[in-house]
């Protein structure tokens, strides 16, 4: 076996069966497998798996994980995997036909090292305003193989015998948010390289990708485990700039305009200043579409969406704020 595709999935069976079809029509010469791990749905995850396992070109398992989040799911796929490759992508993926031939070949090309594929939203999400303006974030990728520093959960592909010997994915992460960040973080440490290879094109077929209120809902979901992540690695963490502006806030600590800026984001993380915030988003789409206006409206709701899951966070790992923000300065 040389290549196991894991896919984790935690009530999606809609977007999960899109996925598992366009994997079905891999080119692809080598022996492959598919492991879905199903971590705790409520929805007909199964019955949707069980059904293409009749028509599915390659082996198709099921596997179940009951602690909960992306990591430890992605480990009982991997530990069941019999793959000398590992590949990782999401539930909502939806992957060319070329997708693990490309995988697999970098990873022939550049032993011992790991590969992240291109990750693009669906063309219909970025035709709406918001989605324009999601767009505006992404970096500008390389059109070439480069060197980089972090992995997605999306499209990532590495040796199976260097994640066993990394241990997986911290288990930790009970969300599905720094985990693989966390893991590459390890990796990089001990040598190993990762590369970005634009010609891995995969779309993401994303339920947060047109709404405002959507994607500031994830992305409180998202940060909550931010904090864990400072505990973990202190000044190494790769976002420390974003723990800093995200403390509760201190007067003293903090300087005036950031103290301020902090009590902001506490207003607009707020239940209520959610739902202001986004509705004034929602209006402004339909009545002044200007990105001078609605894109400042956009960032102030994910900004007060991250304040208040970083801040959730502090709470759920039992992390002391005034010694985080002691060890910044």
């Amino acid at each position: 076996m040389k290549v196991s595709v894991i896919v984790p999935t935690h009530n999606r069976a809609d977007a999960l069966e899109k996925t598992l079809s366009f994997l079905s029509r891999q080119v692809f010469d080598h022996a492959w497998e598919v492991i879905v791990v199903n971590n705790n749905c409520s929805d007909n995850t199964d019955e949707v798996v069980q059904a293409q396992m009749q028509k599915f070109p390659v082996p198709l398992i099921l596997v179940h994980e009951q602690k909960p989040g992306a990591a430890a799911a992605r480990n009982a796929g991997a530990w069941k995997a019999q793959g000398e490759y590992l590949v990782f992508i999401d539930n909502d993926i939806l992957t060319e036909p070329d997708f693990i031939k490309r995988h697999f070949d970098d990873l022939e090309k550049y032993k011992g090292s790991w590969f992240v594929g291109n990750v693009h939203n669906l063309p219909e999400q970025e035709k709406t305003h918001f989605g324009k303006f999601r767009k505006s974030l992404e970096a500008v990728a390389s059109d070439k193989i480069t060197e980089v520093n972090g992995i997605t959960g999306q499209t990532t592909s590495l040796p199976r015998e260097q994640f066993i010997q990394l241990n997986g994915f911290d288990e930790s992460f009970h969300v599905a948010s720094g985990e693989d960040r966390e893991l590459a973080l390890r990796a990089l440490k001990k040598g190993i390289r990762i590369y970005f290879d634009p010609a891995i094109v995969v779309l993401h077929n994303d339920w947060a990708g047109t709404s405002i209120k959507d994607y500031c809902k994830r992305q409180r979901t998202y940060t909550i485990t931010e904090p864990f992540f400072w505990q973990k690695y202190g000044n190494e963490t790769p976002r420390l700039k974003m723990v800093k502006e995200n403390l509760p806030p201190s007067l003293k600590e903090d300087g005036l305009k950031l103290y301020c800026w902090k009590l902001t984001k506490g207003m607009l993380g707020s239940k209520t200043g959610q739902s202001i915030i986004v509705g004034l988003c929602n209006v402004c789409e339909k009545i002044f579409p200007k990105p001078v206006v609605l894109w400042k409206l956009y960032r102030l709701a994910i900004a007060g969406s991250i304040y208040k899951g970083f801040n959730e966070g502090l709470a759920i790992f039992s992390i002391k704020e005034r010694k985080l923000s002691a060890a910044i300065q």
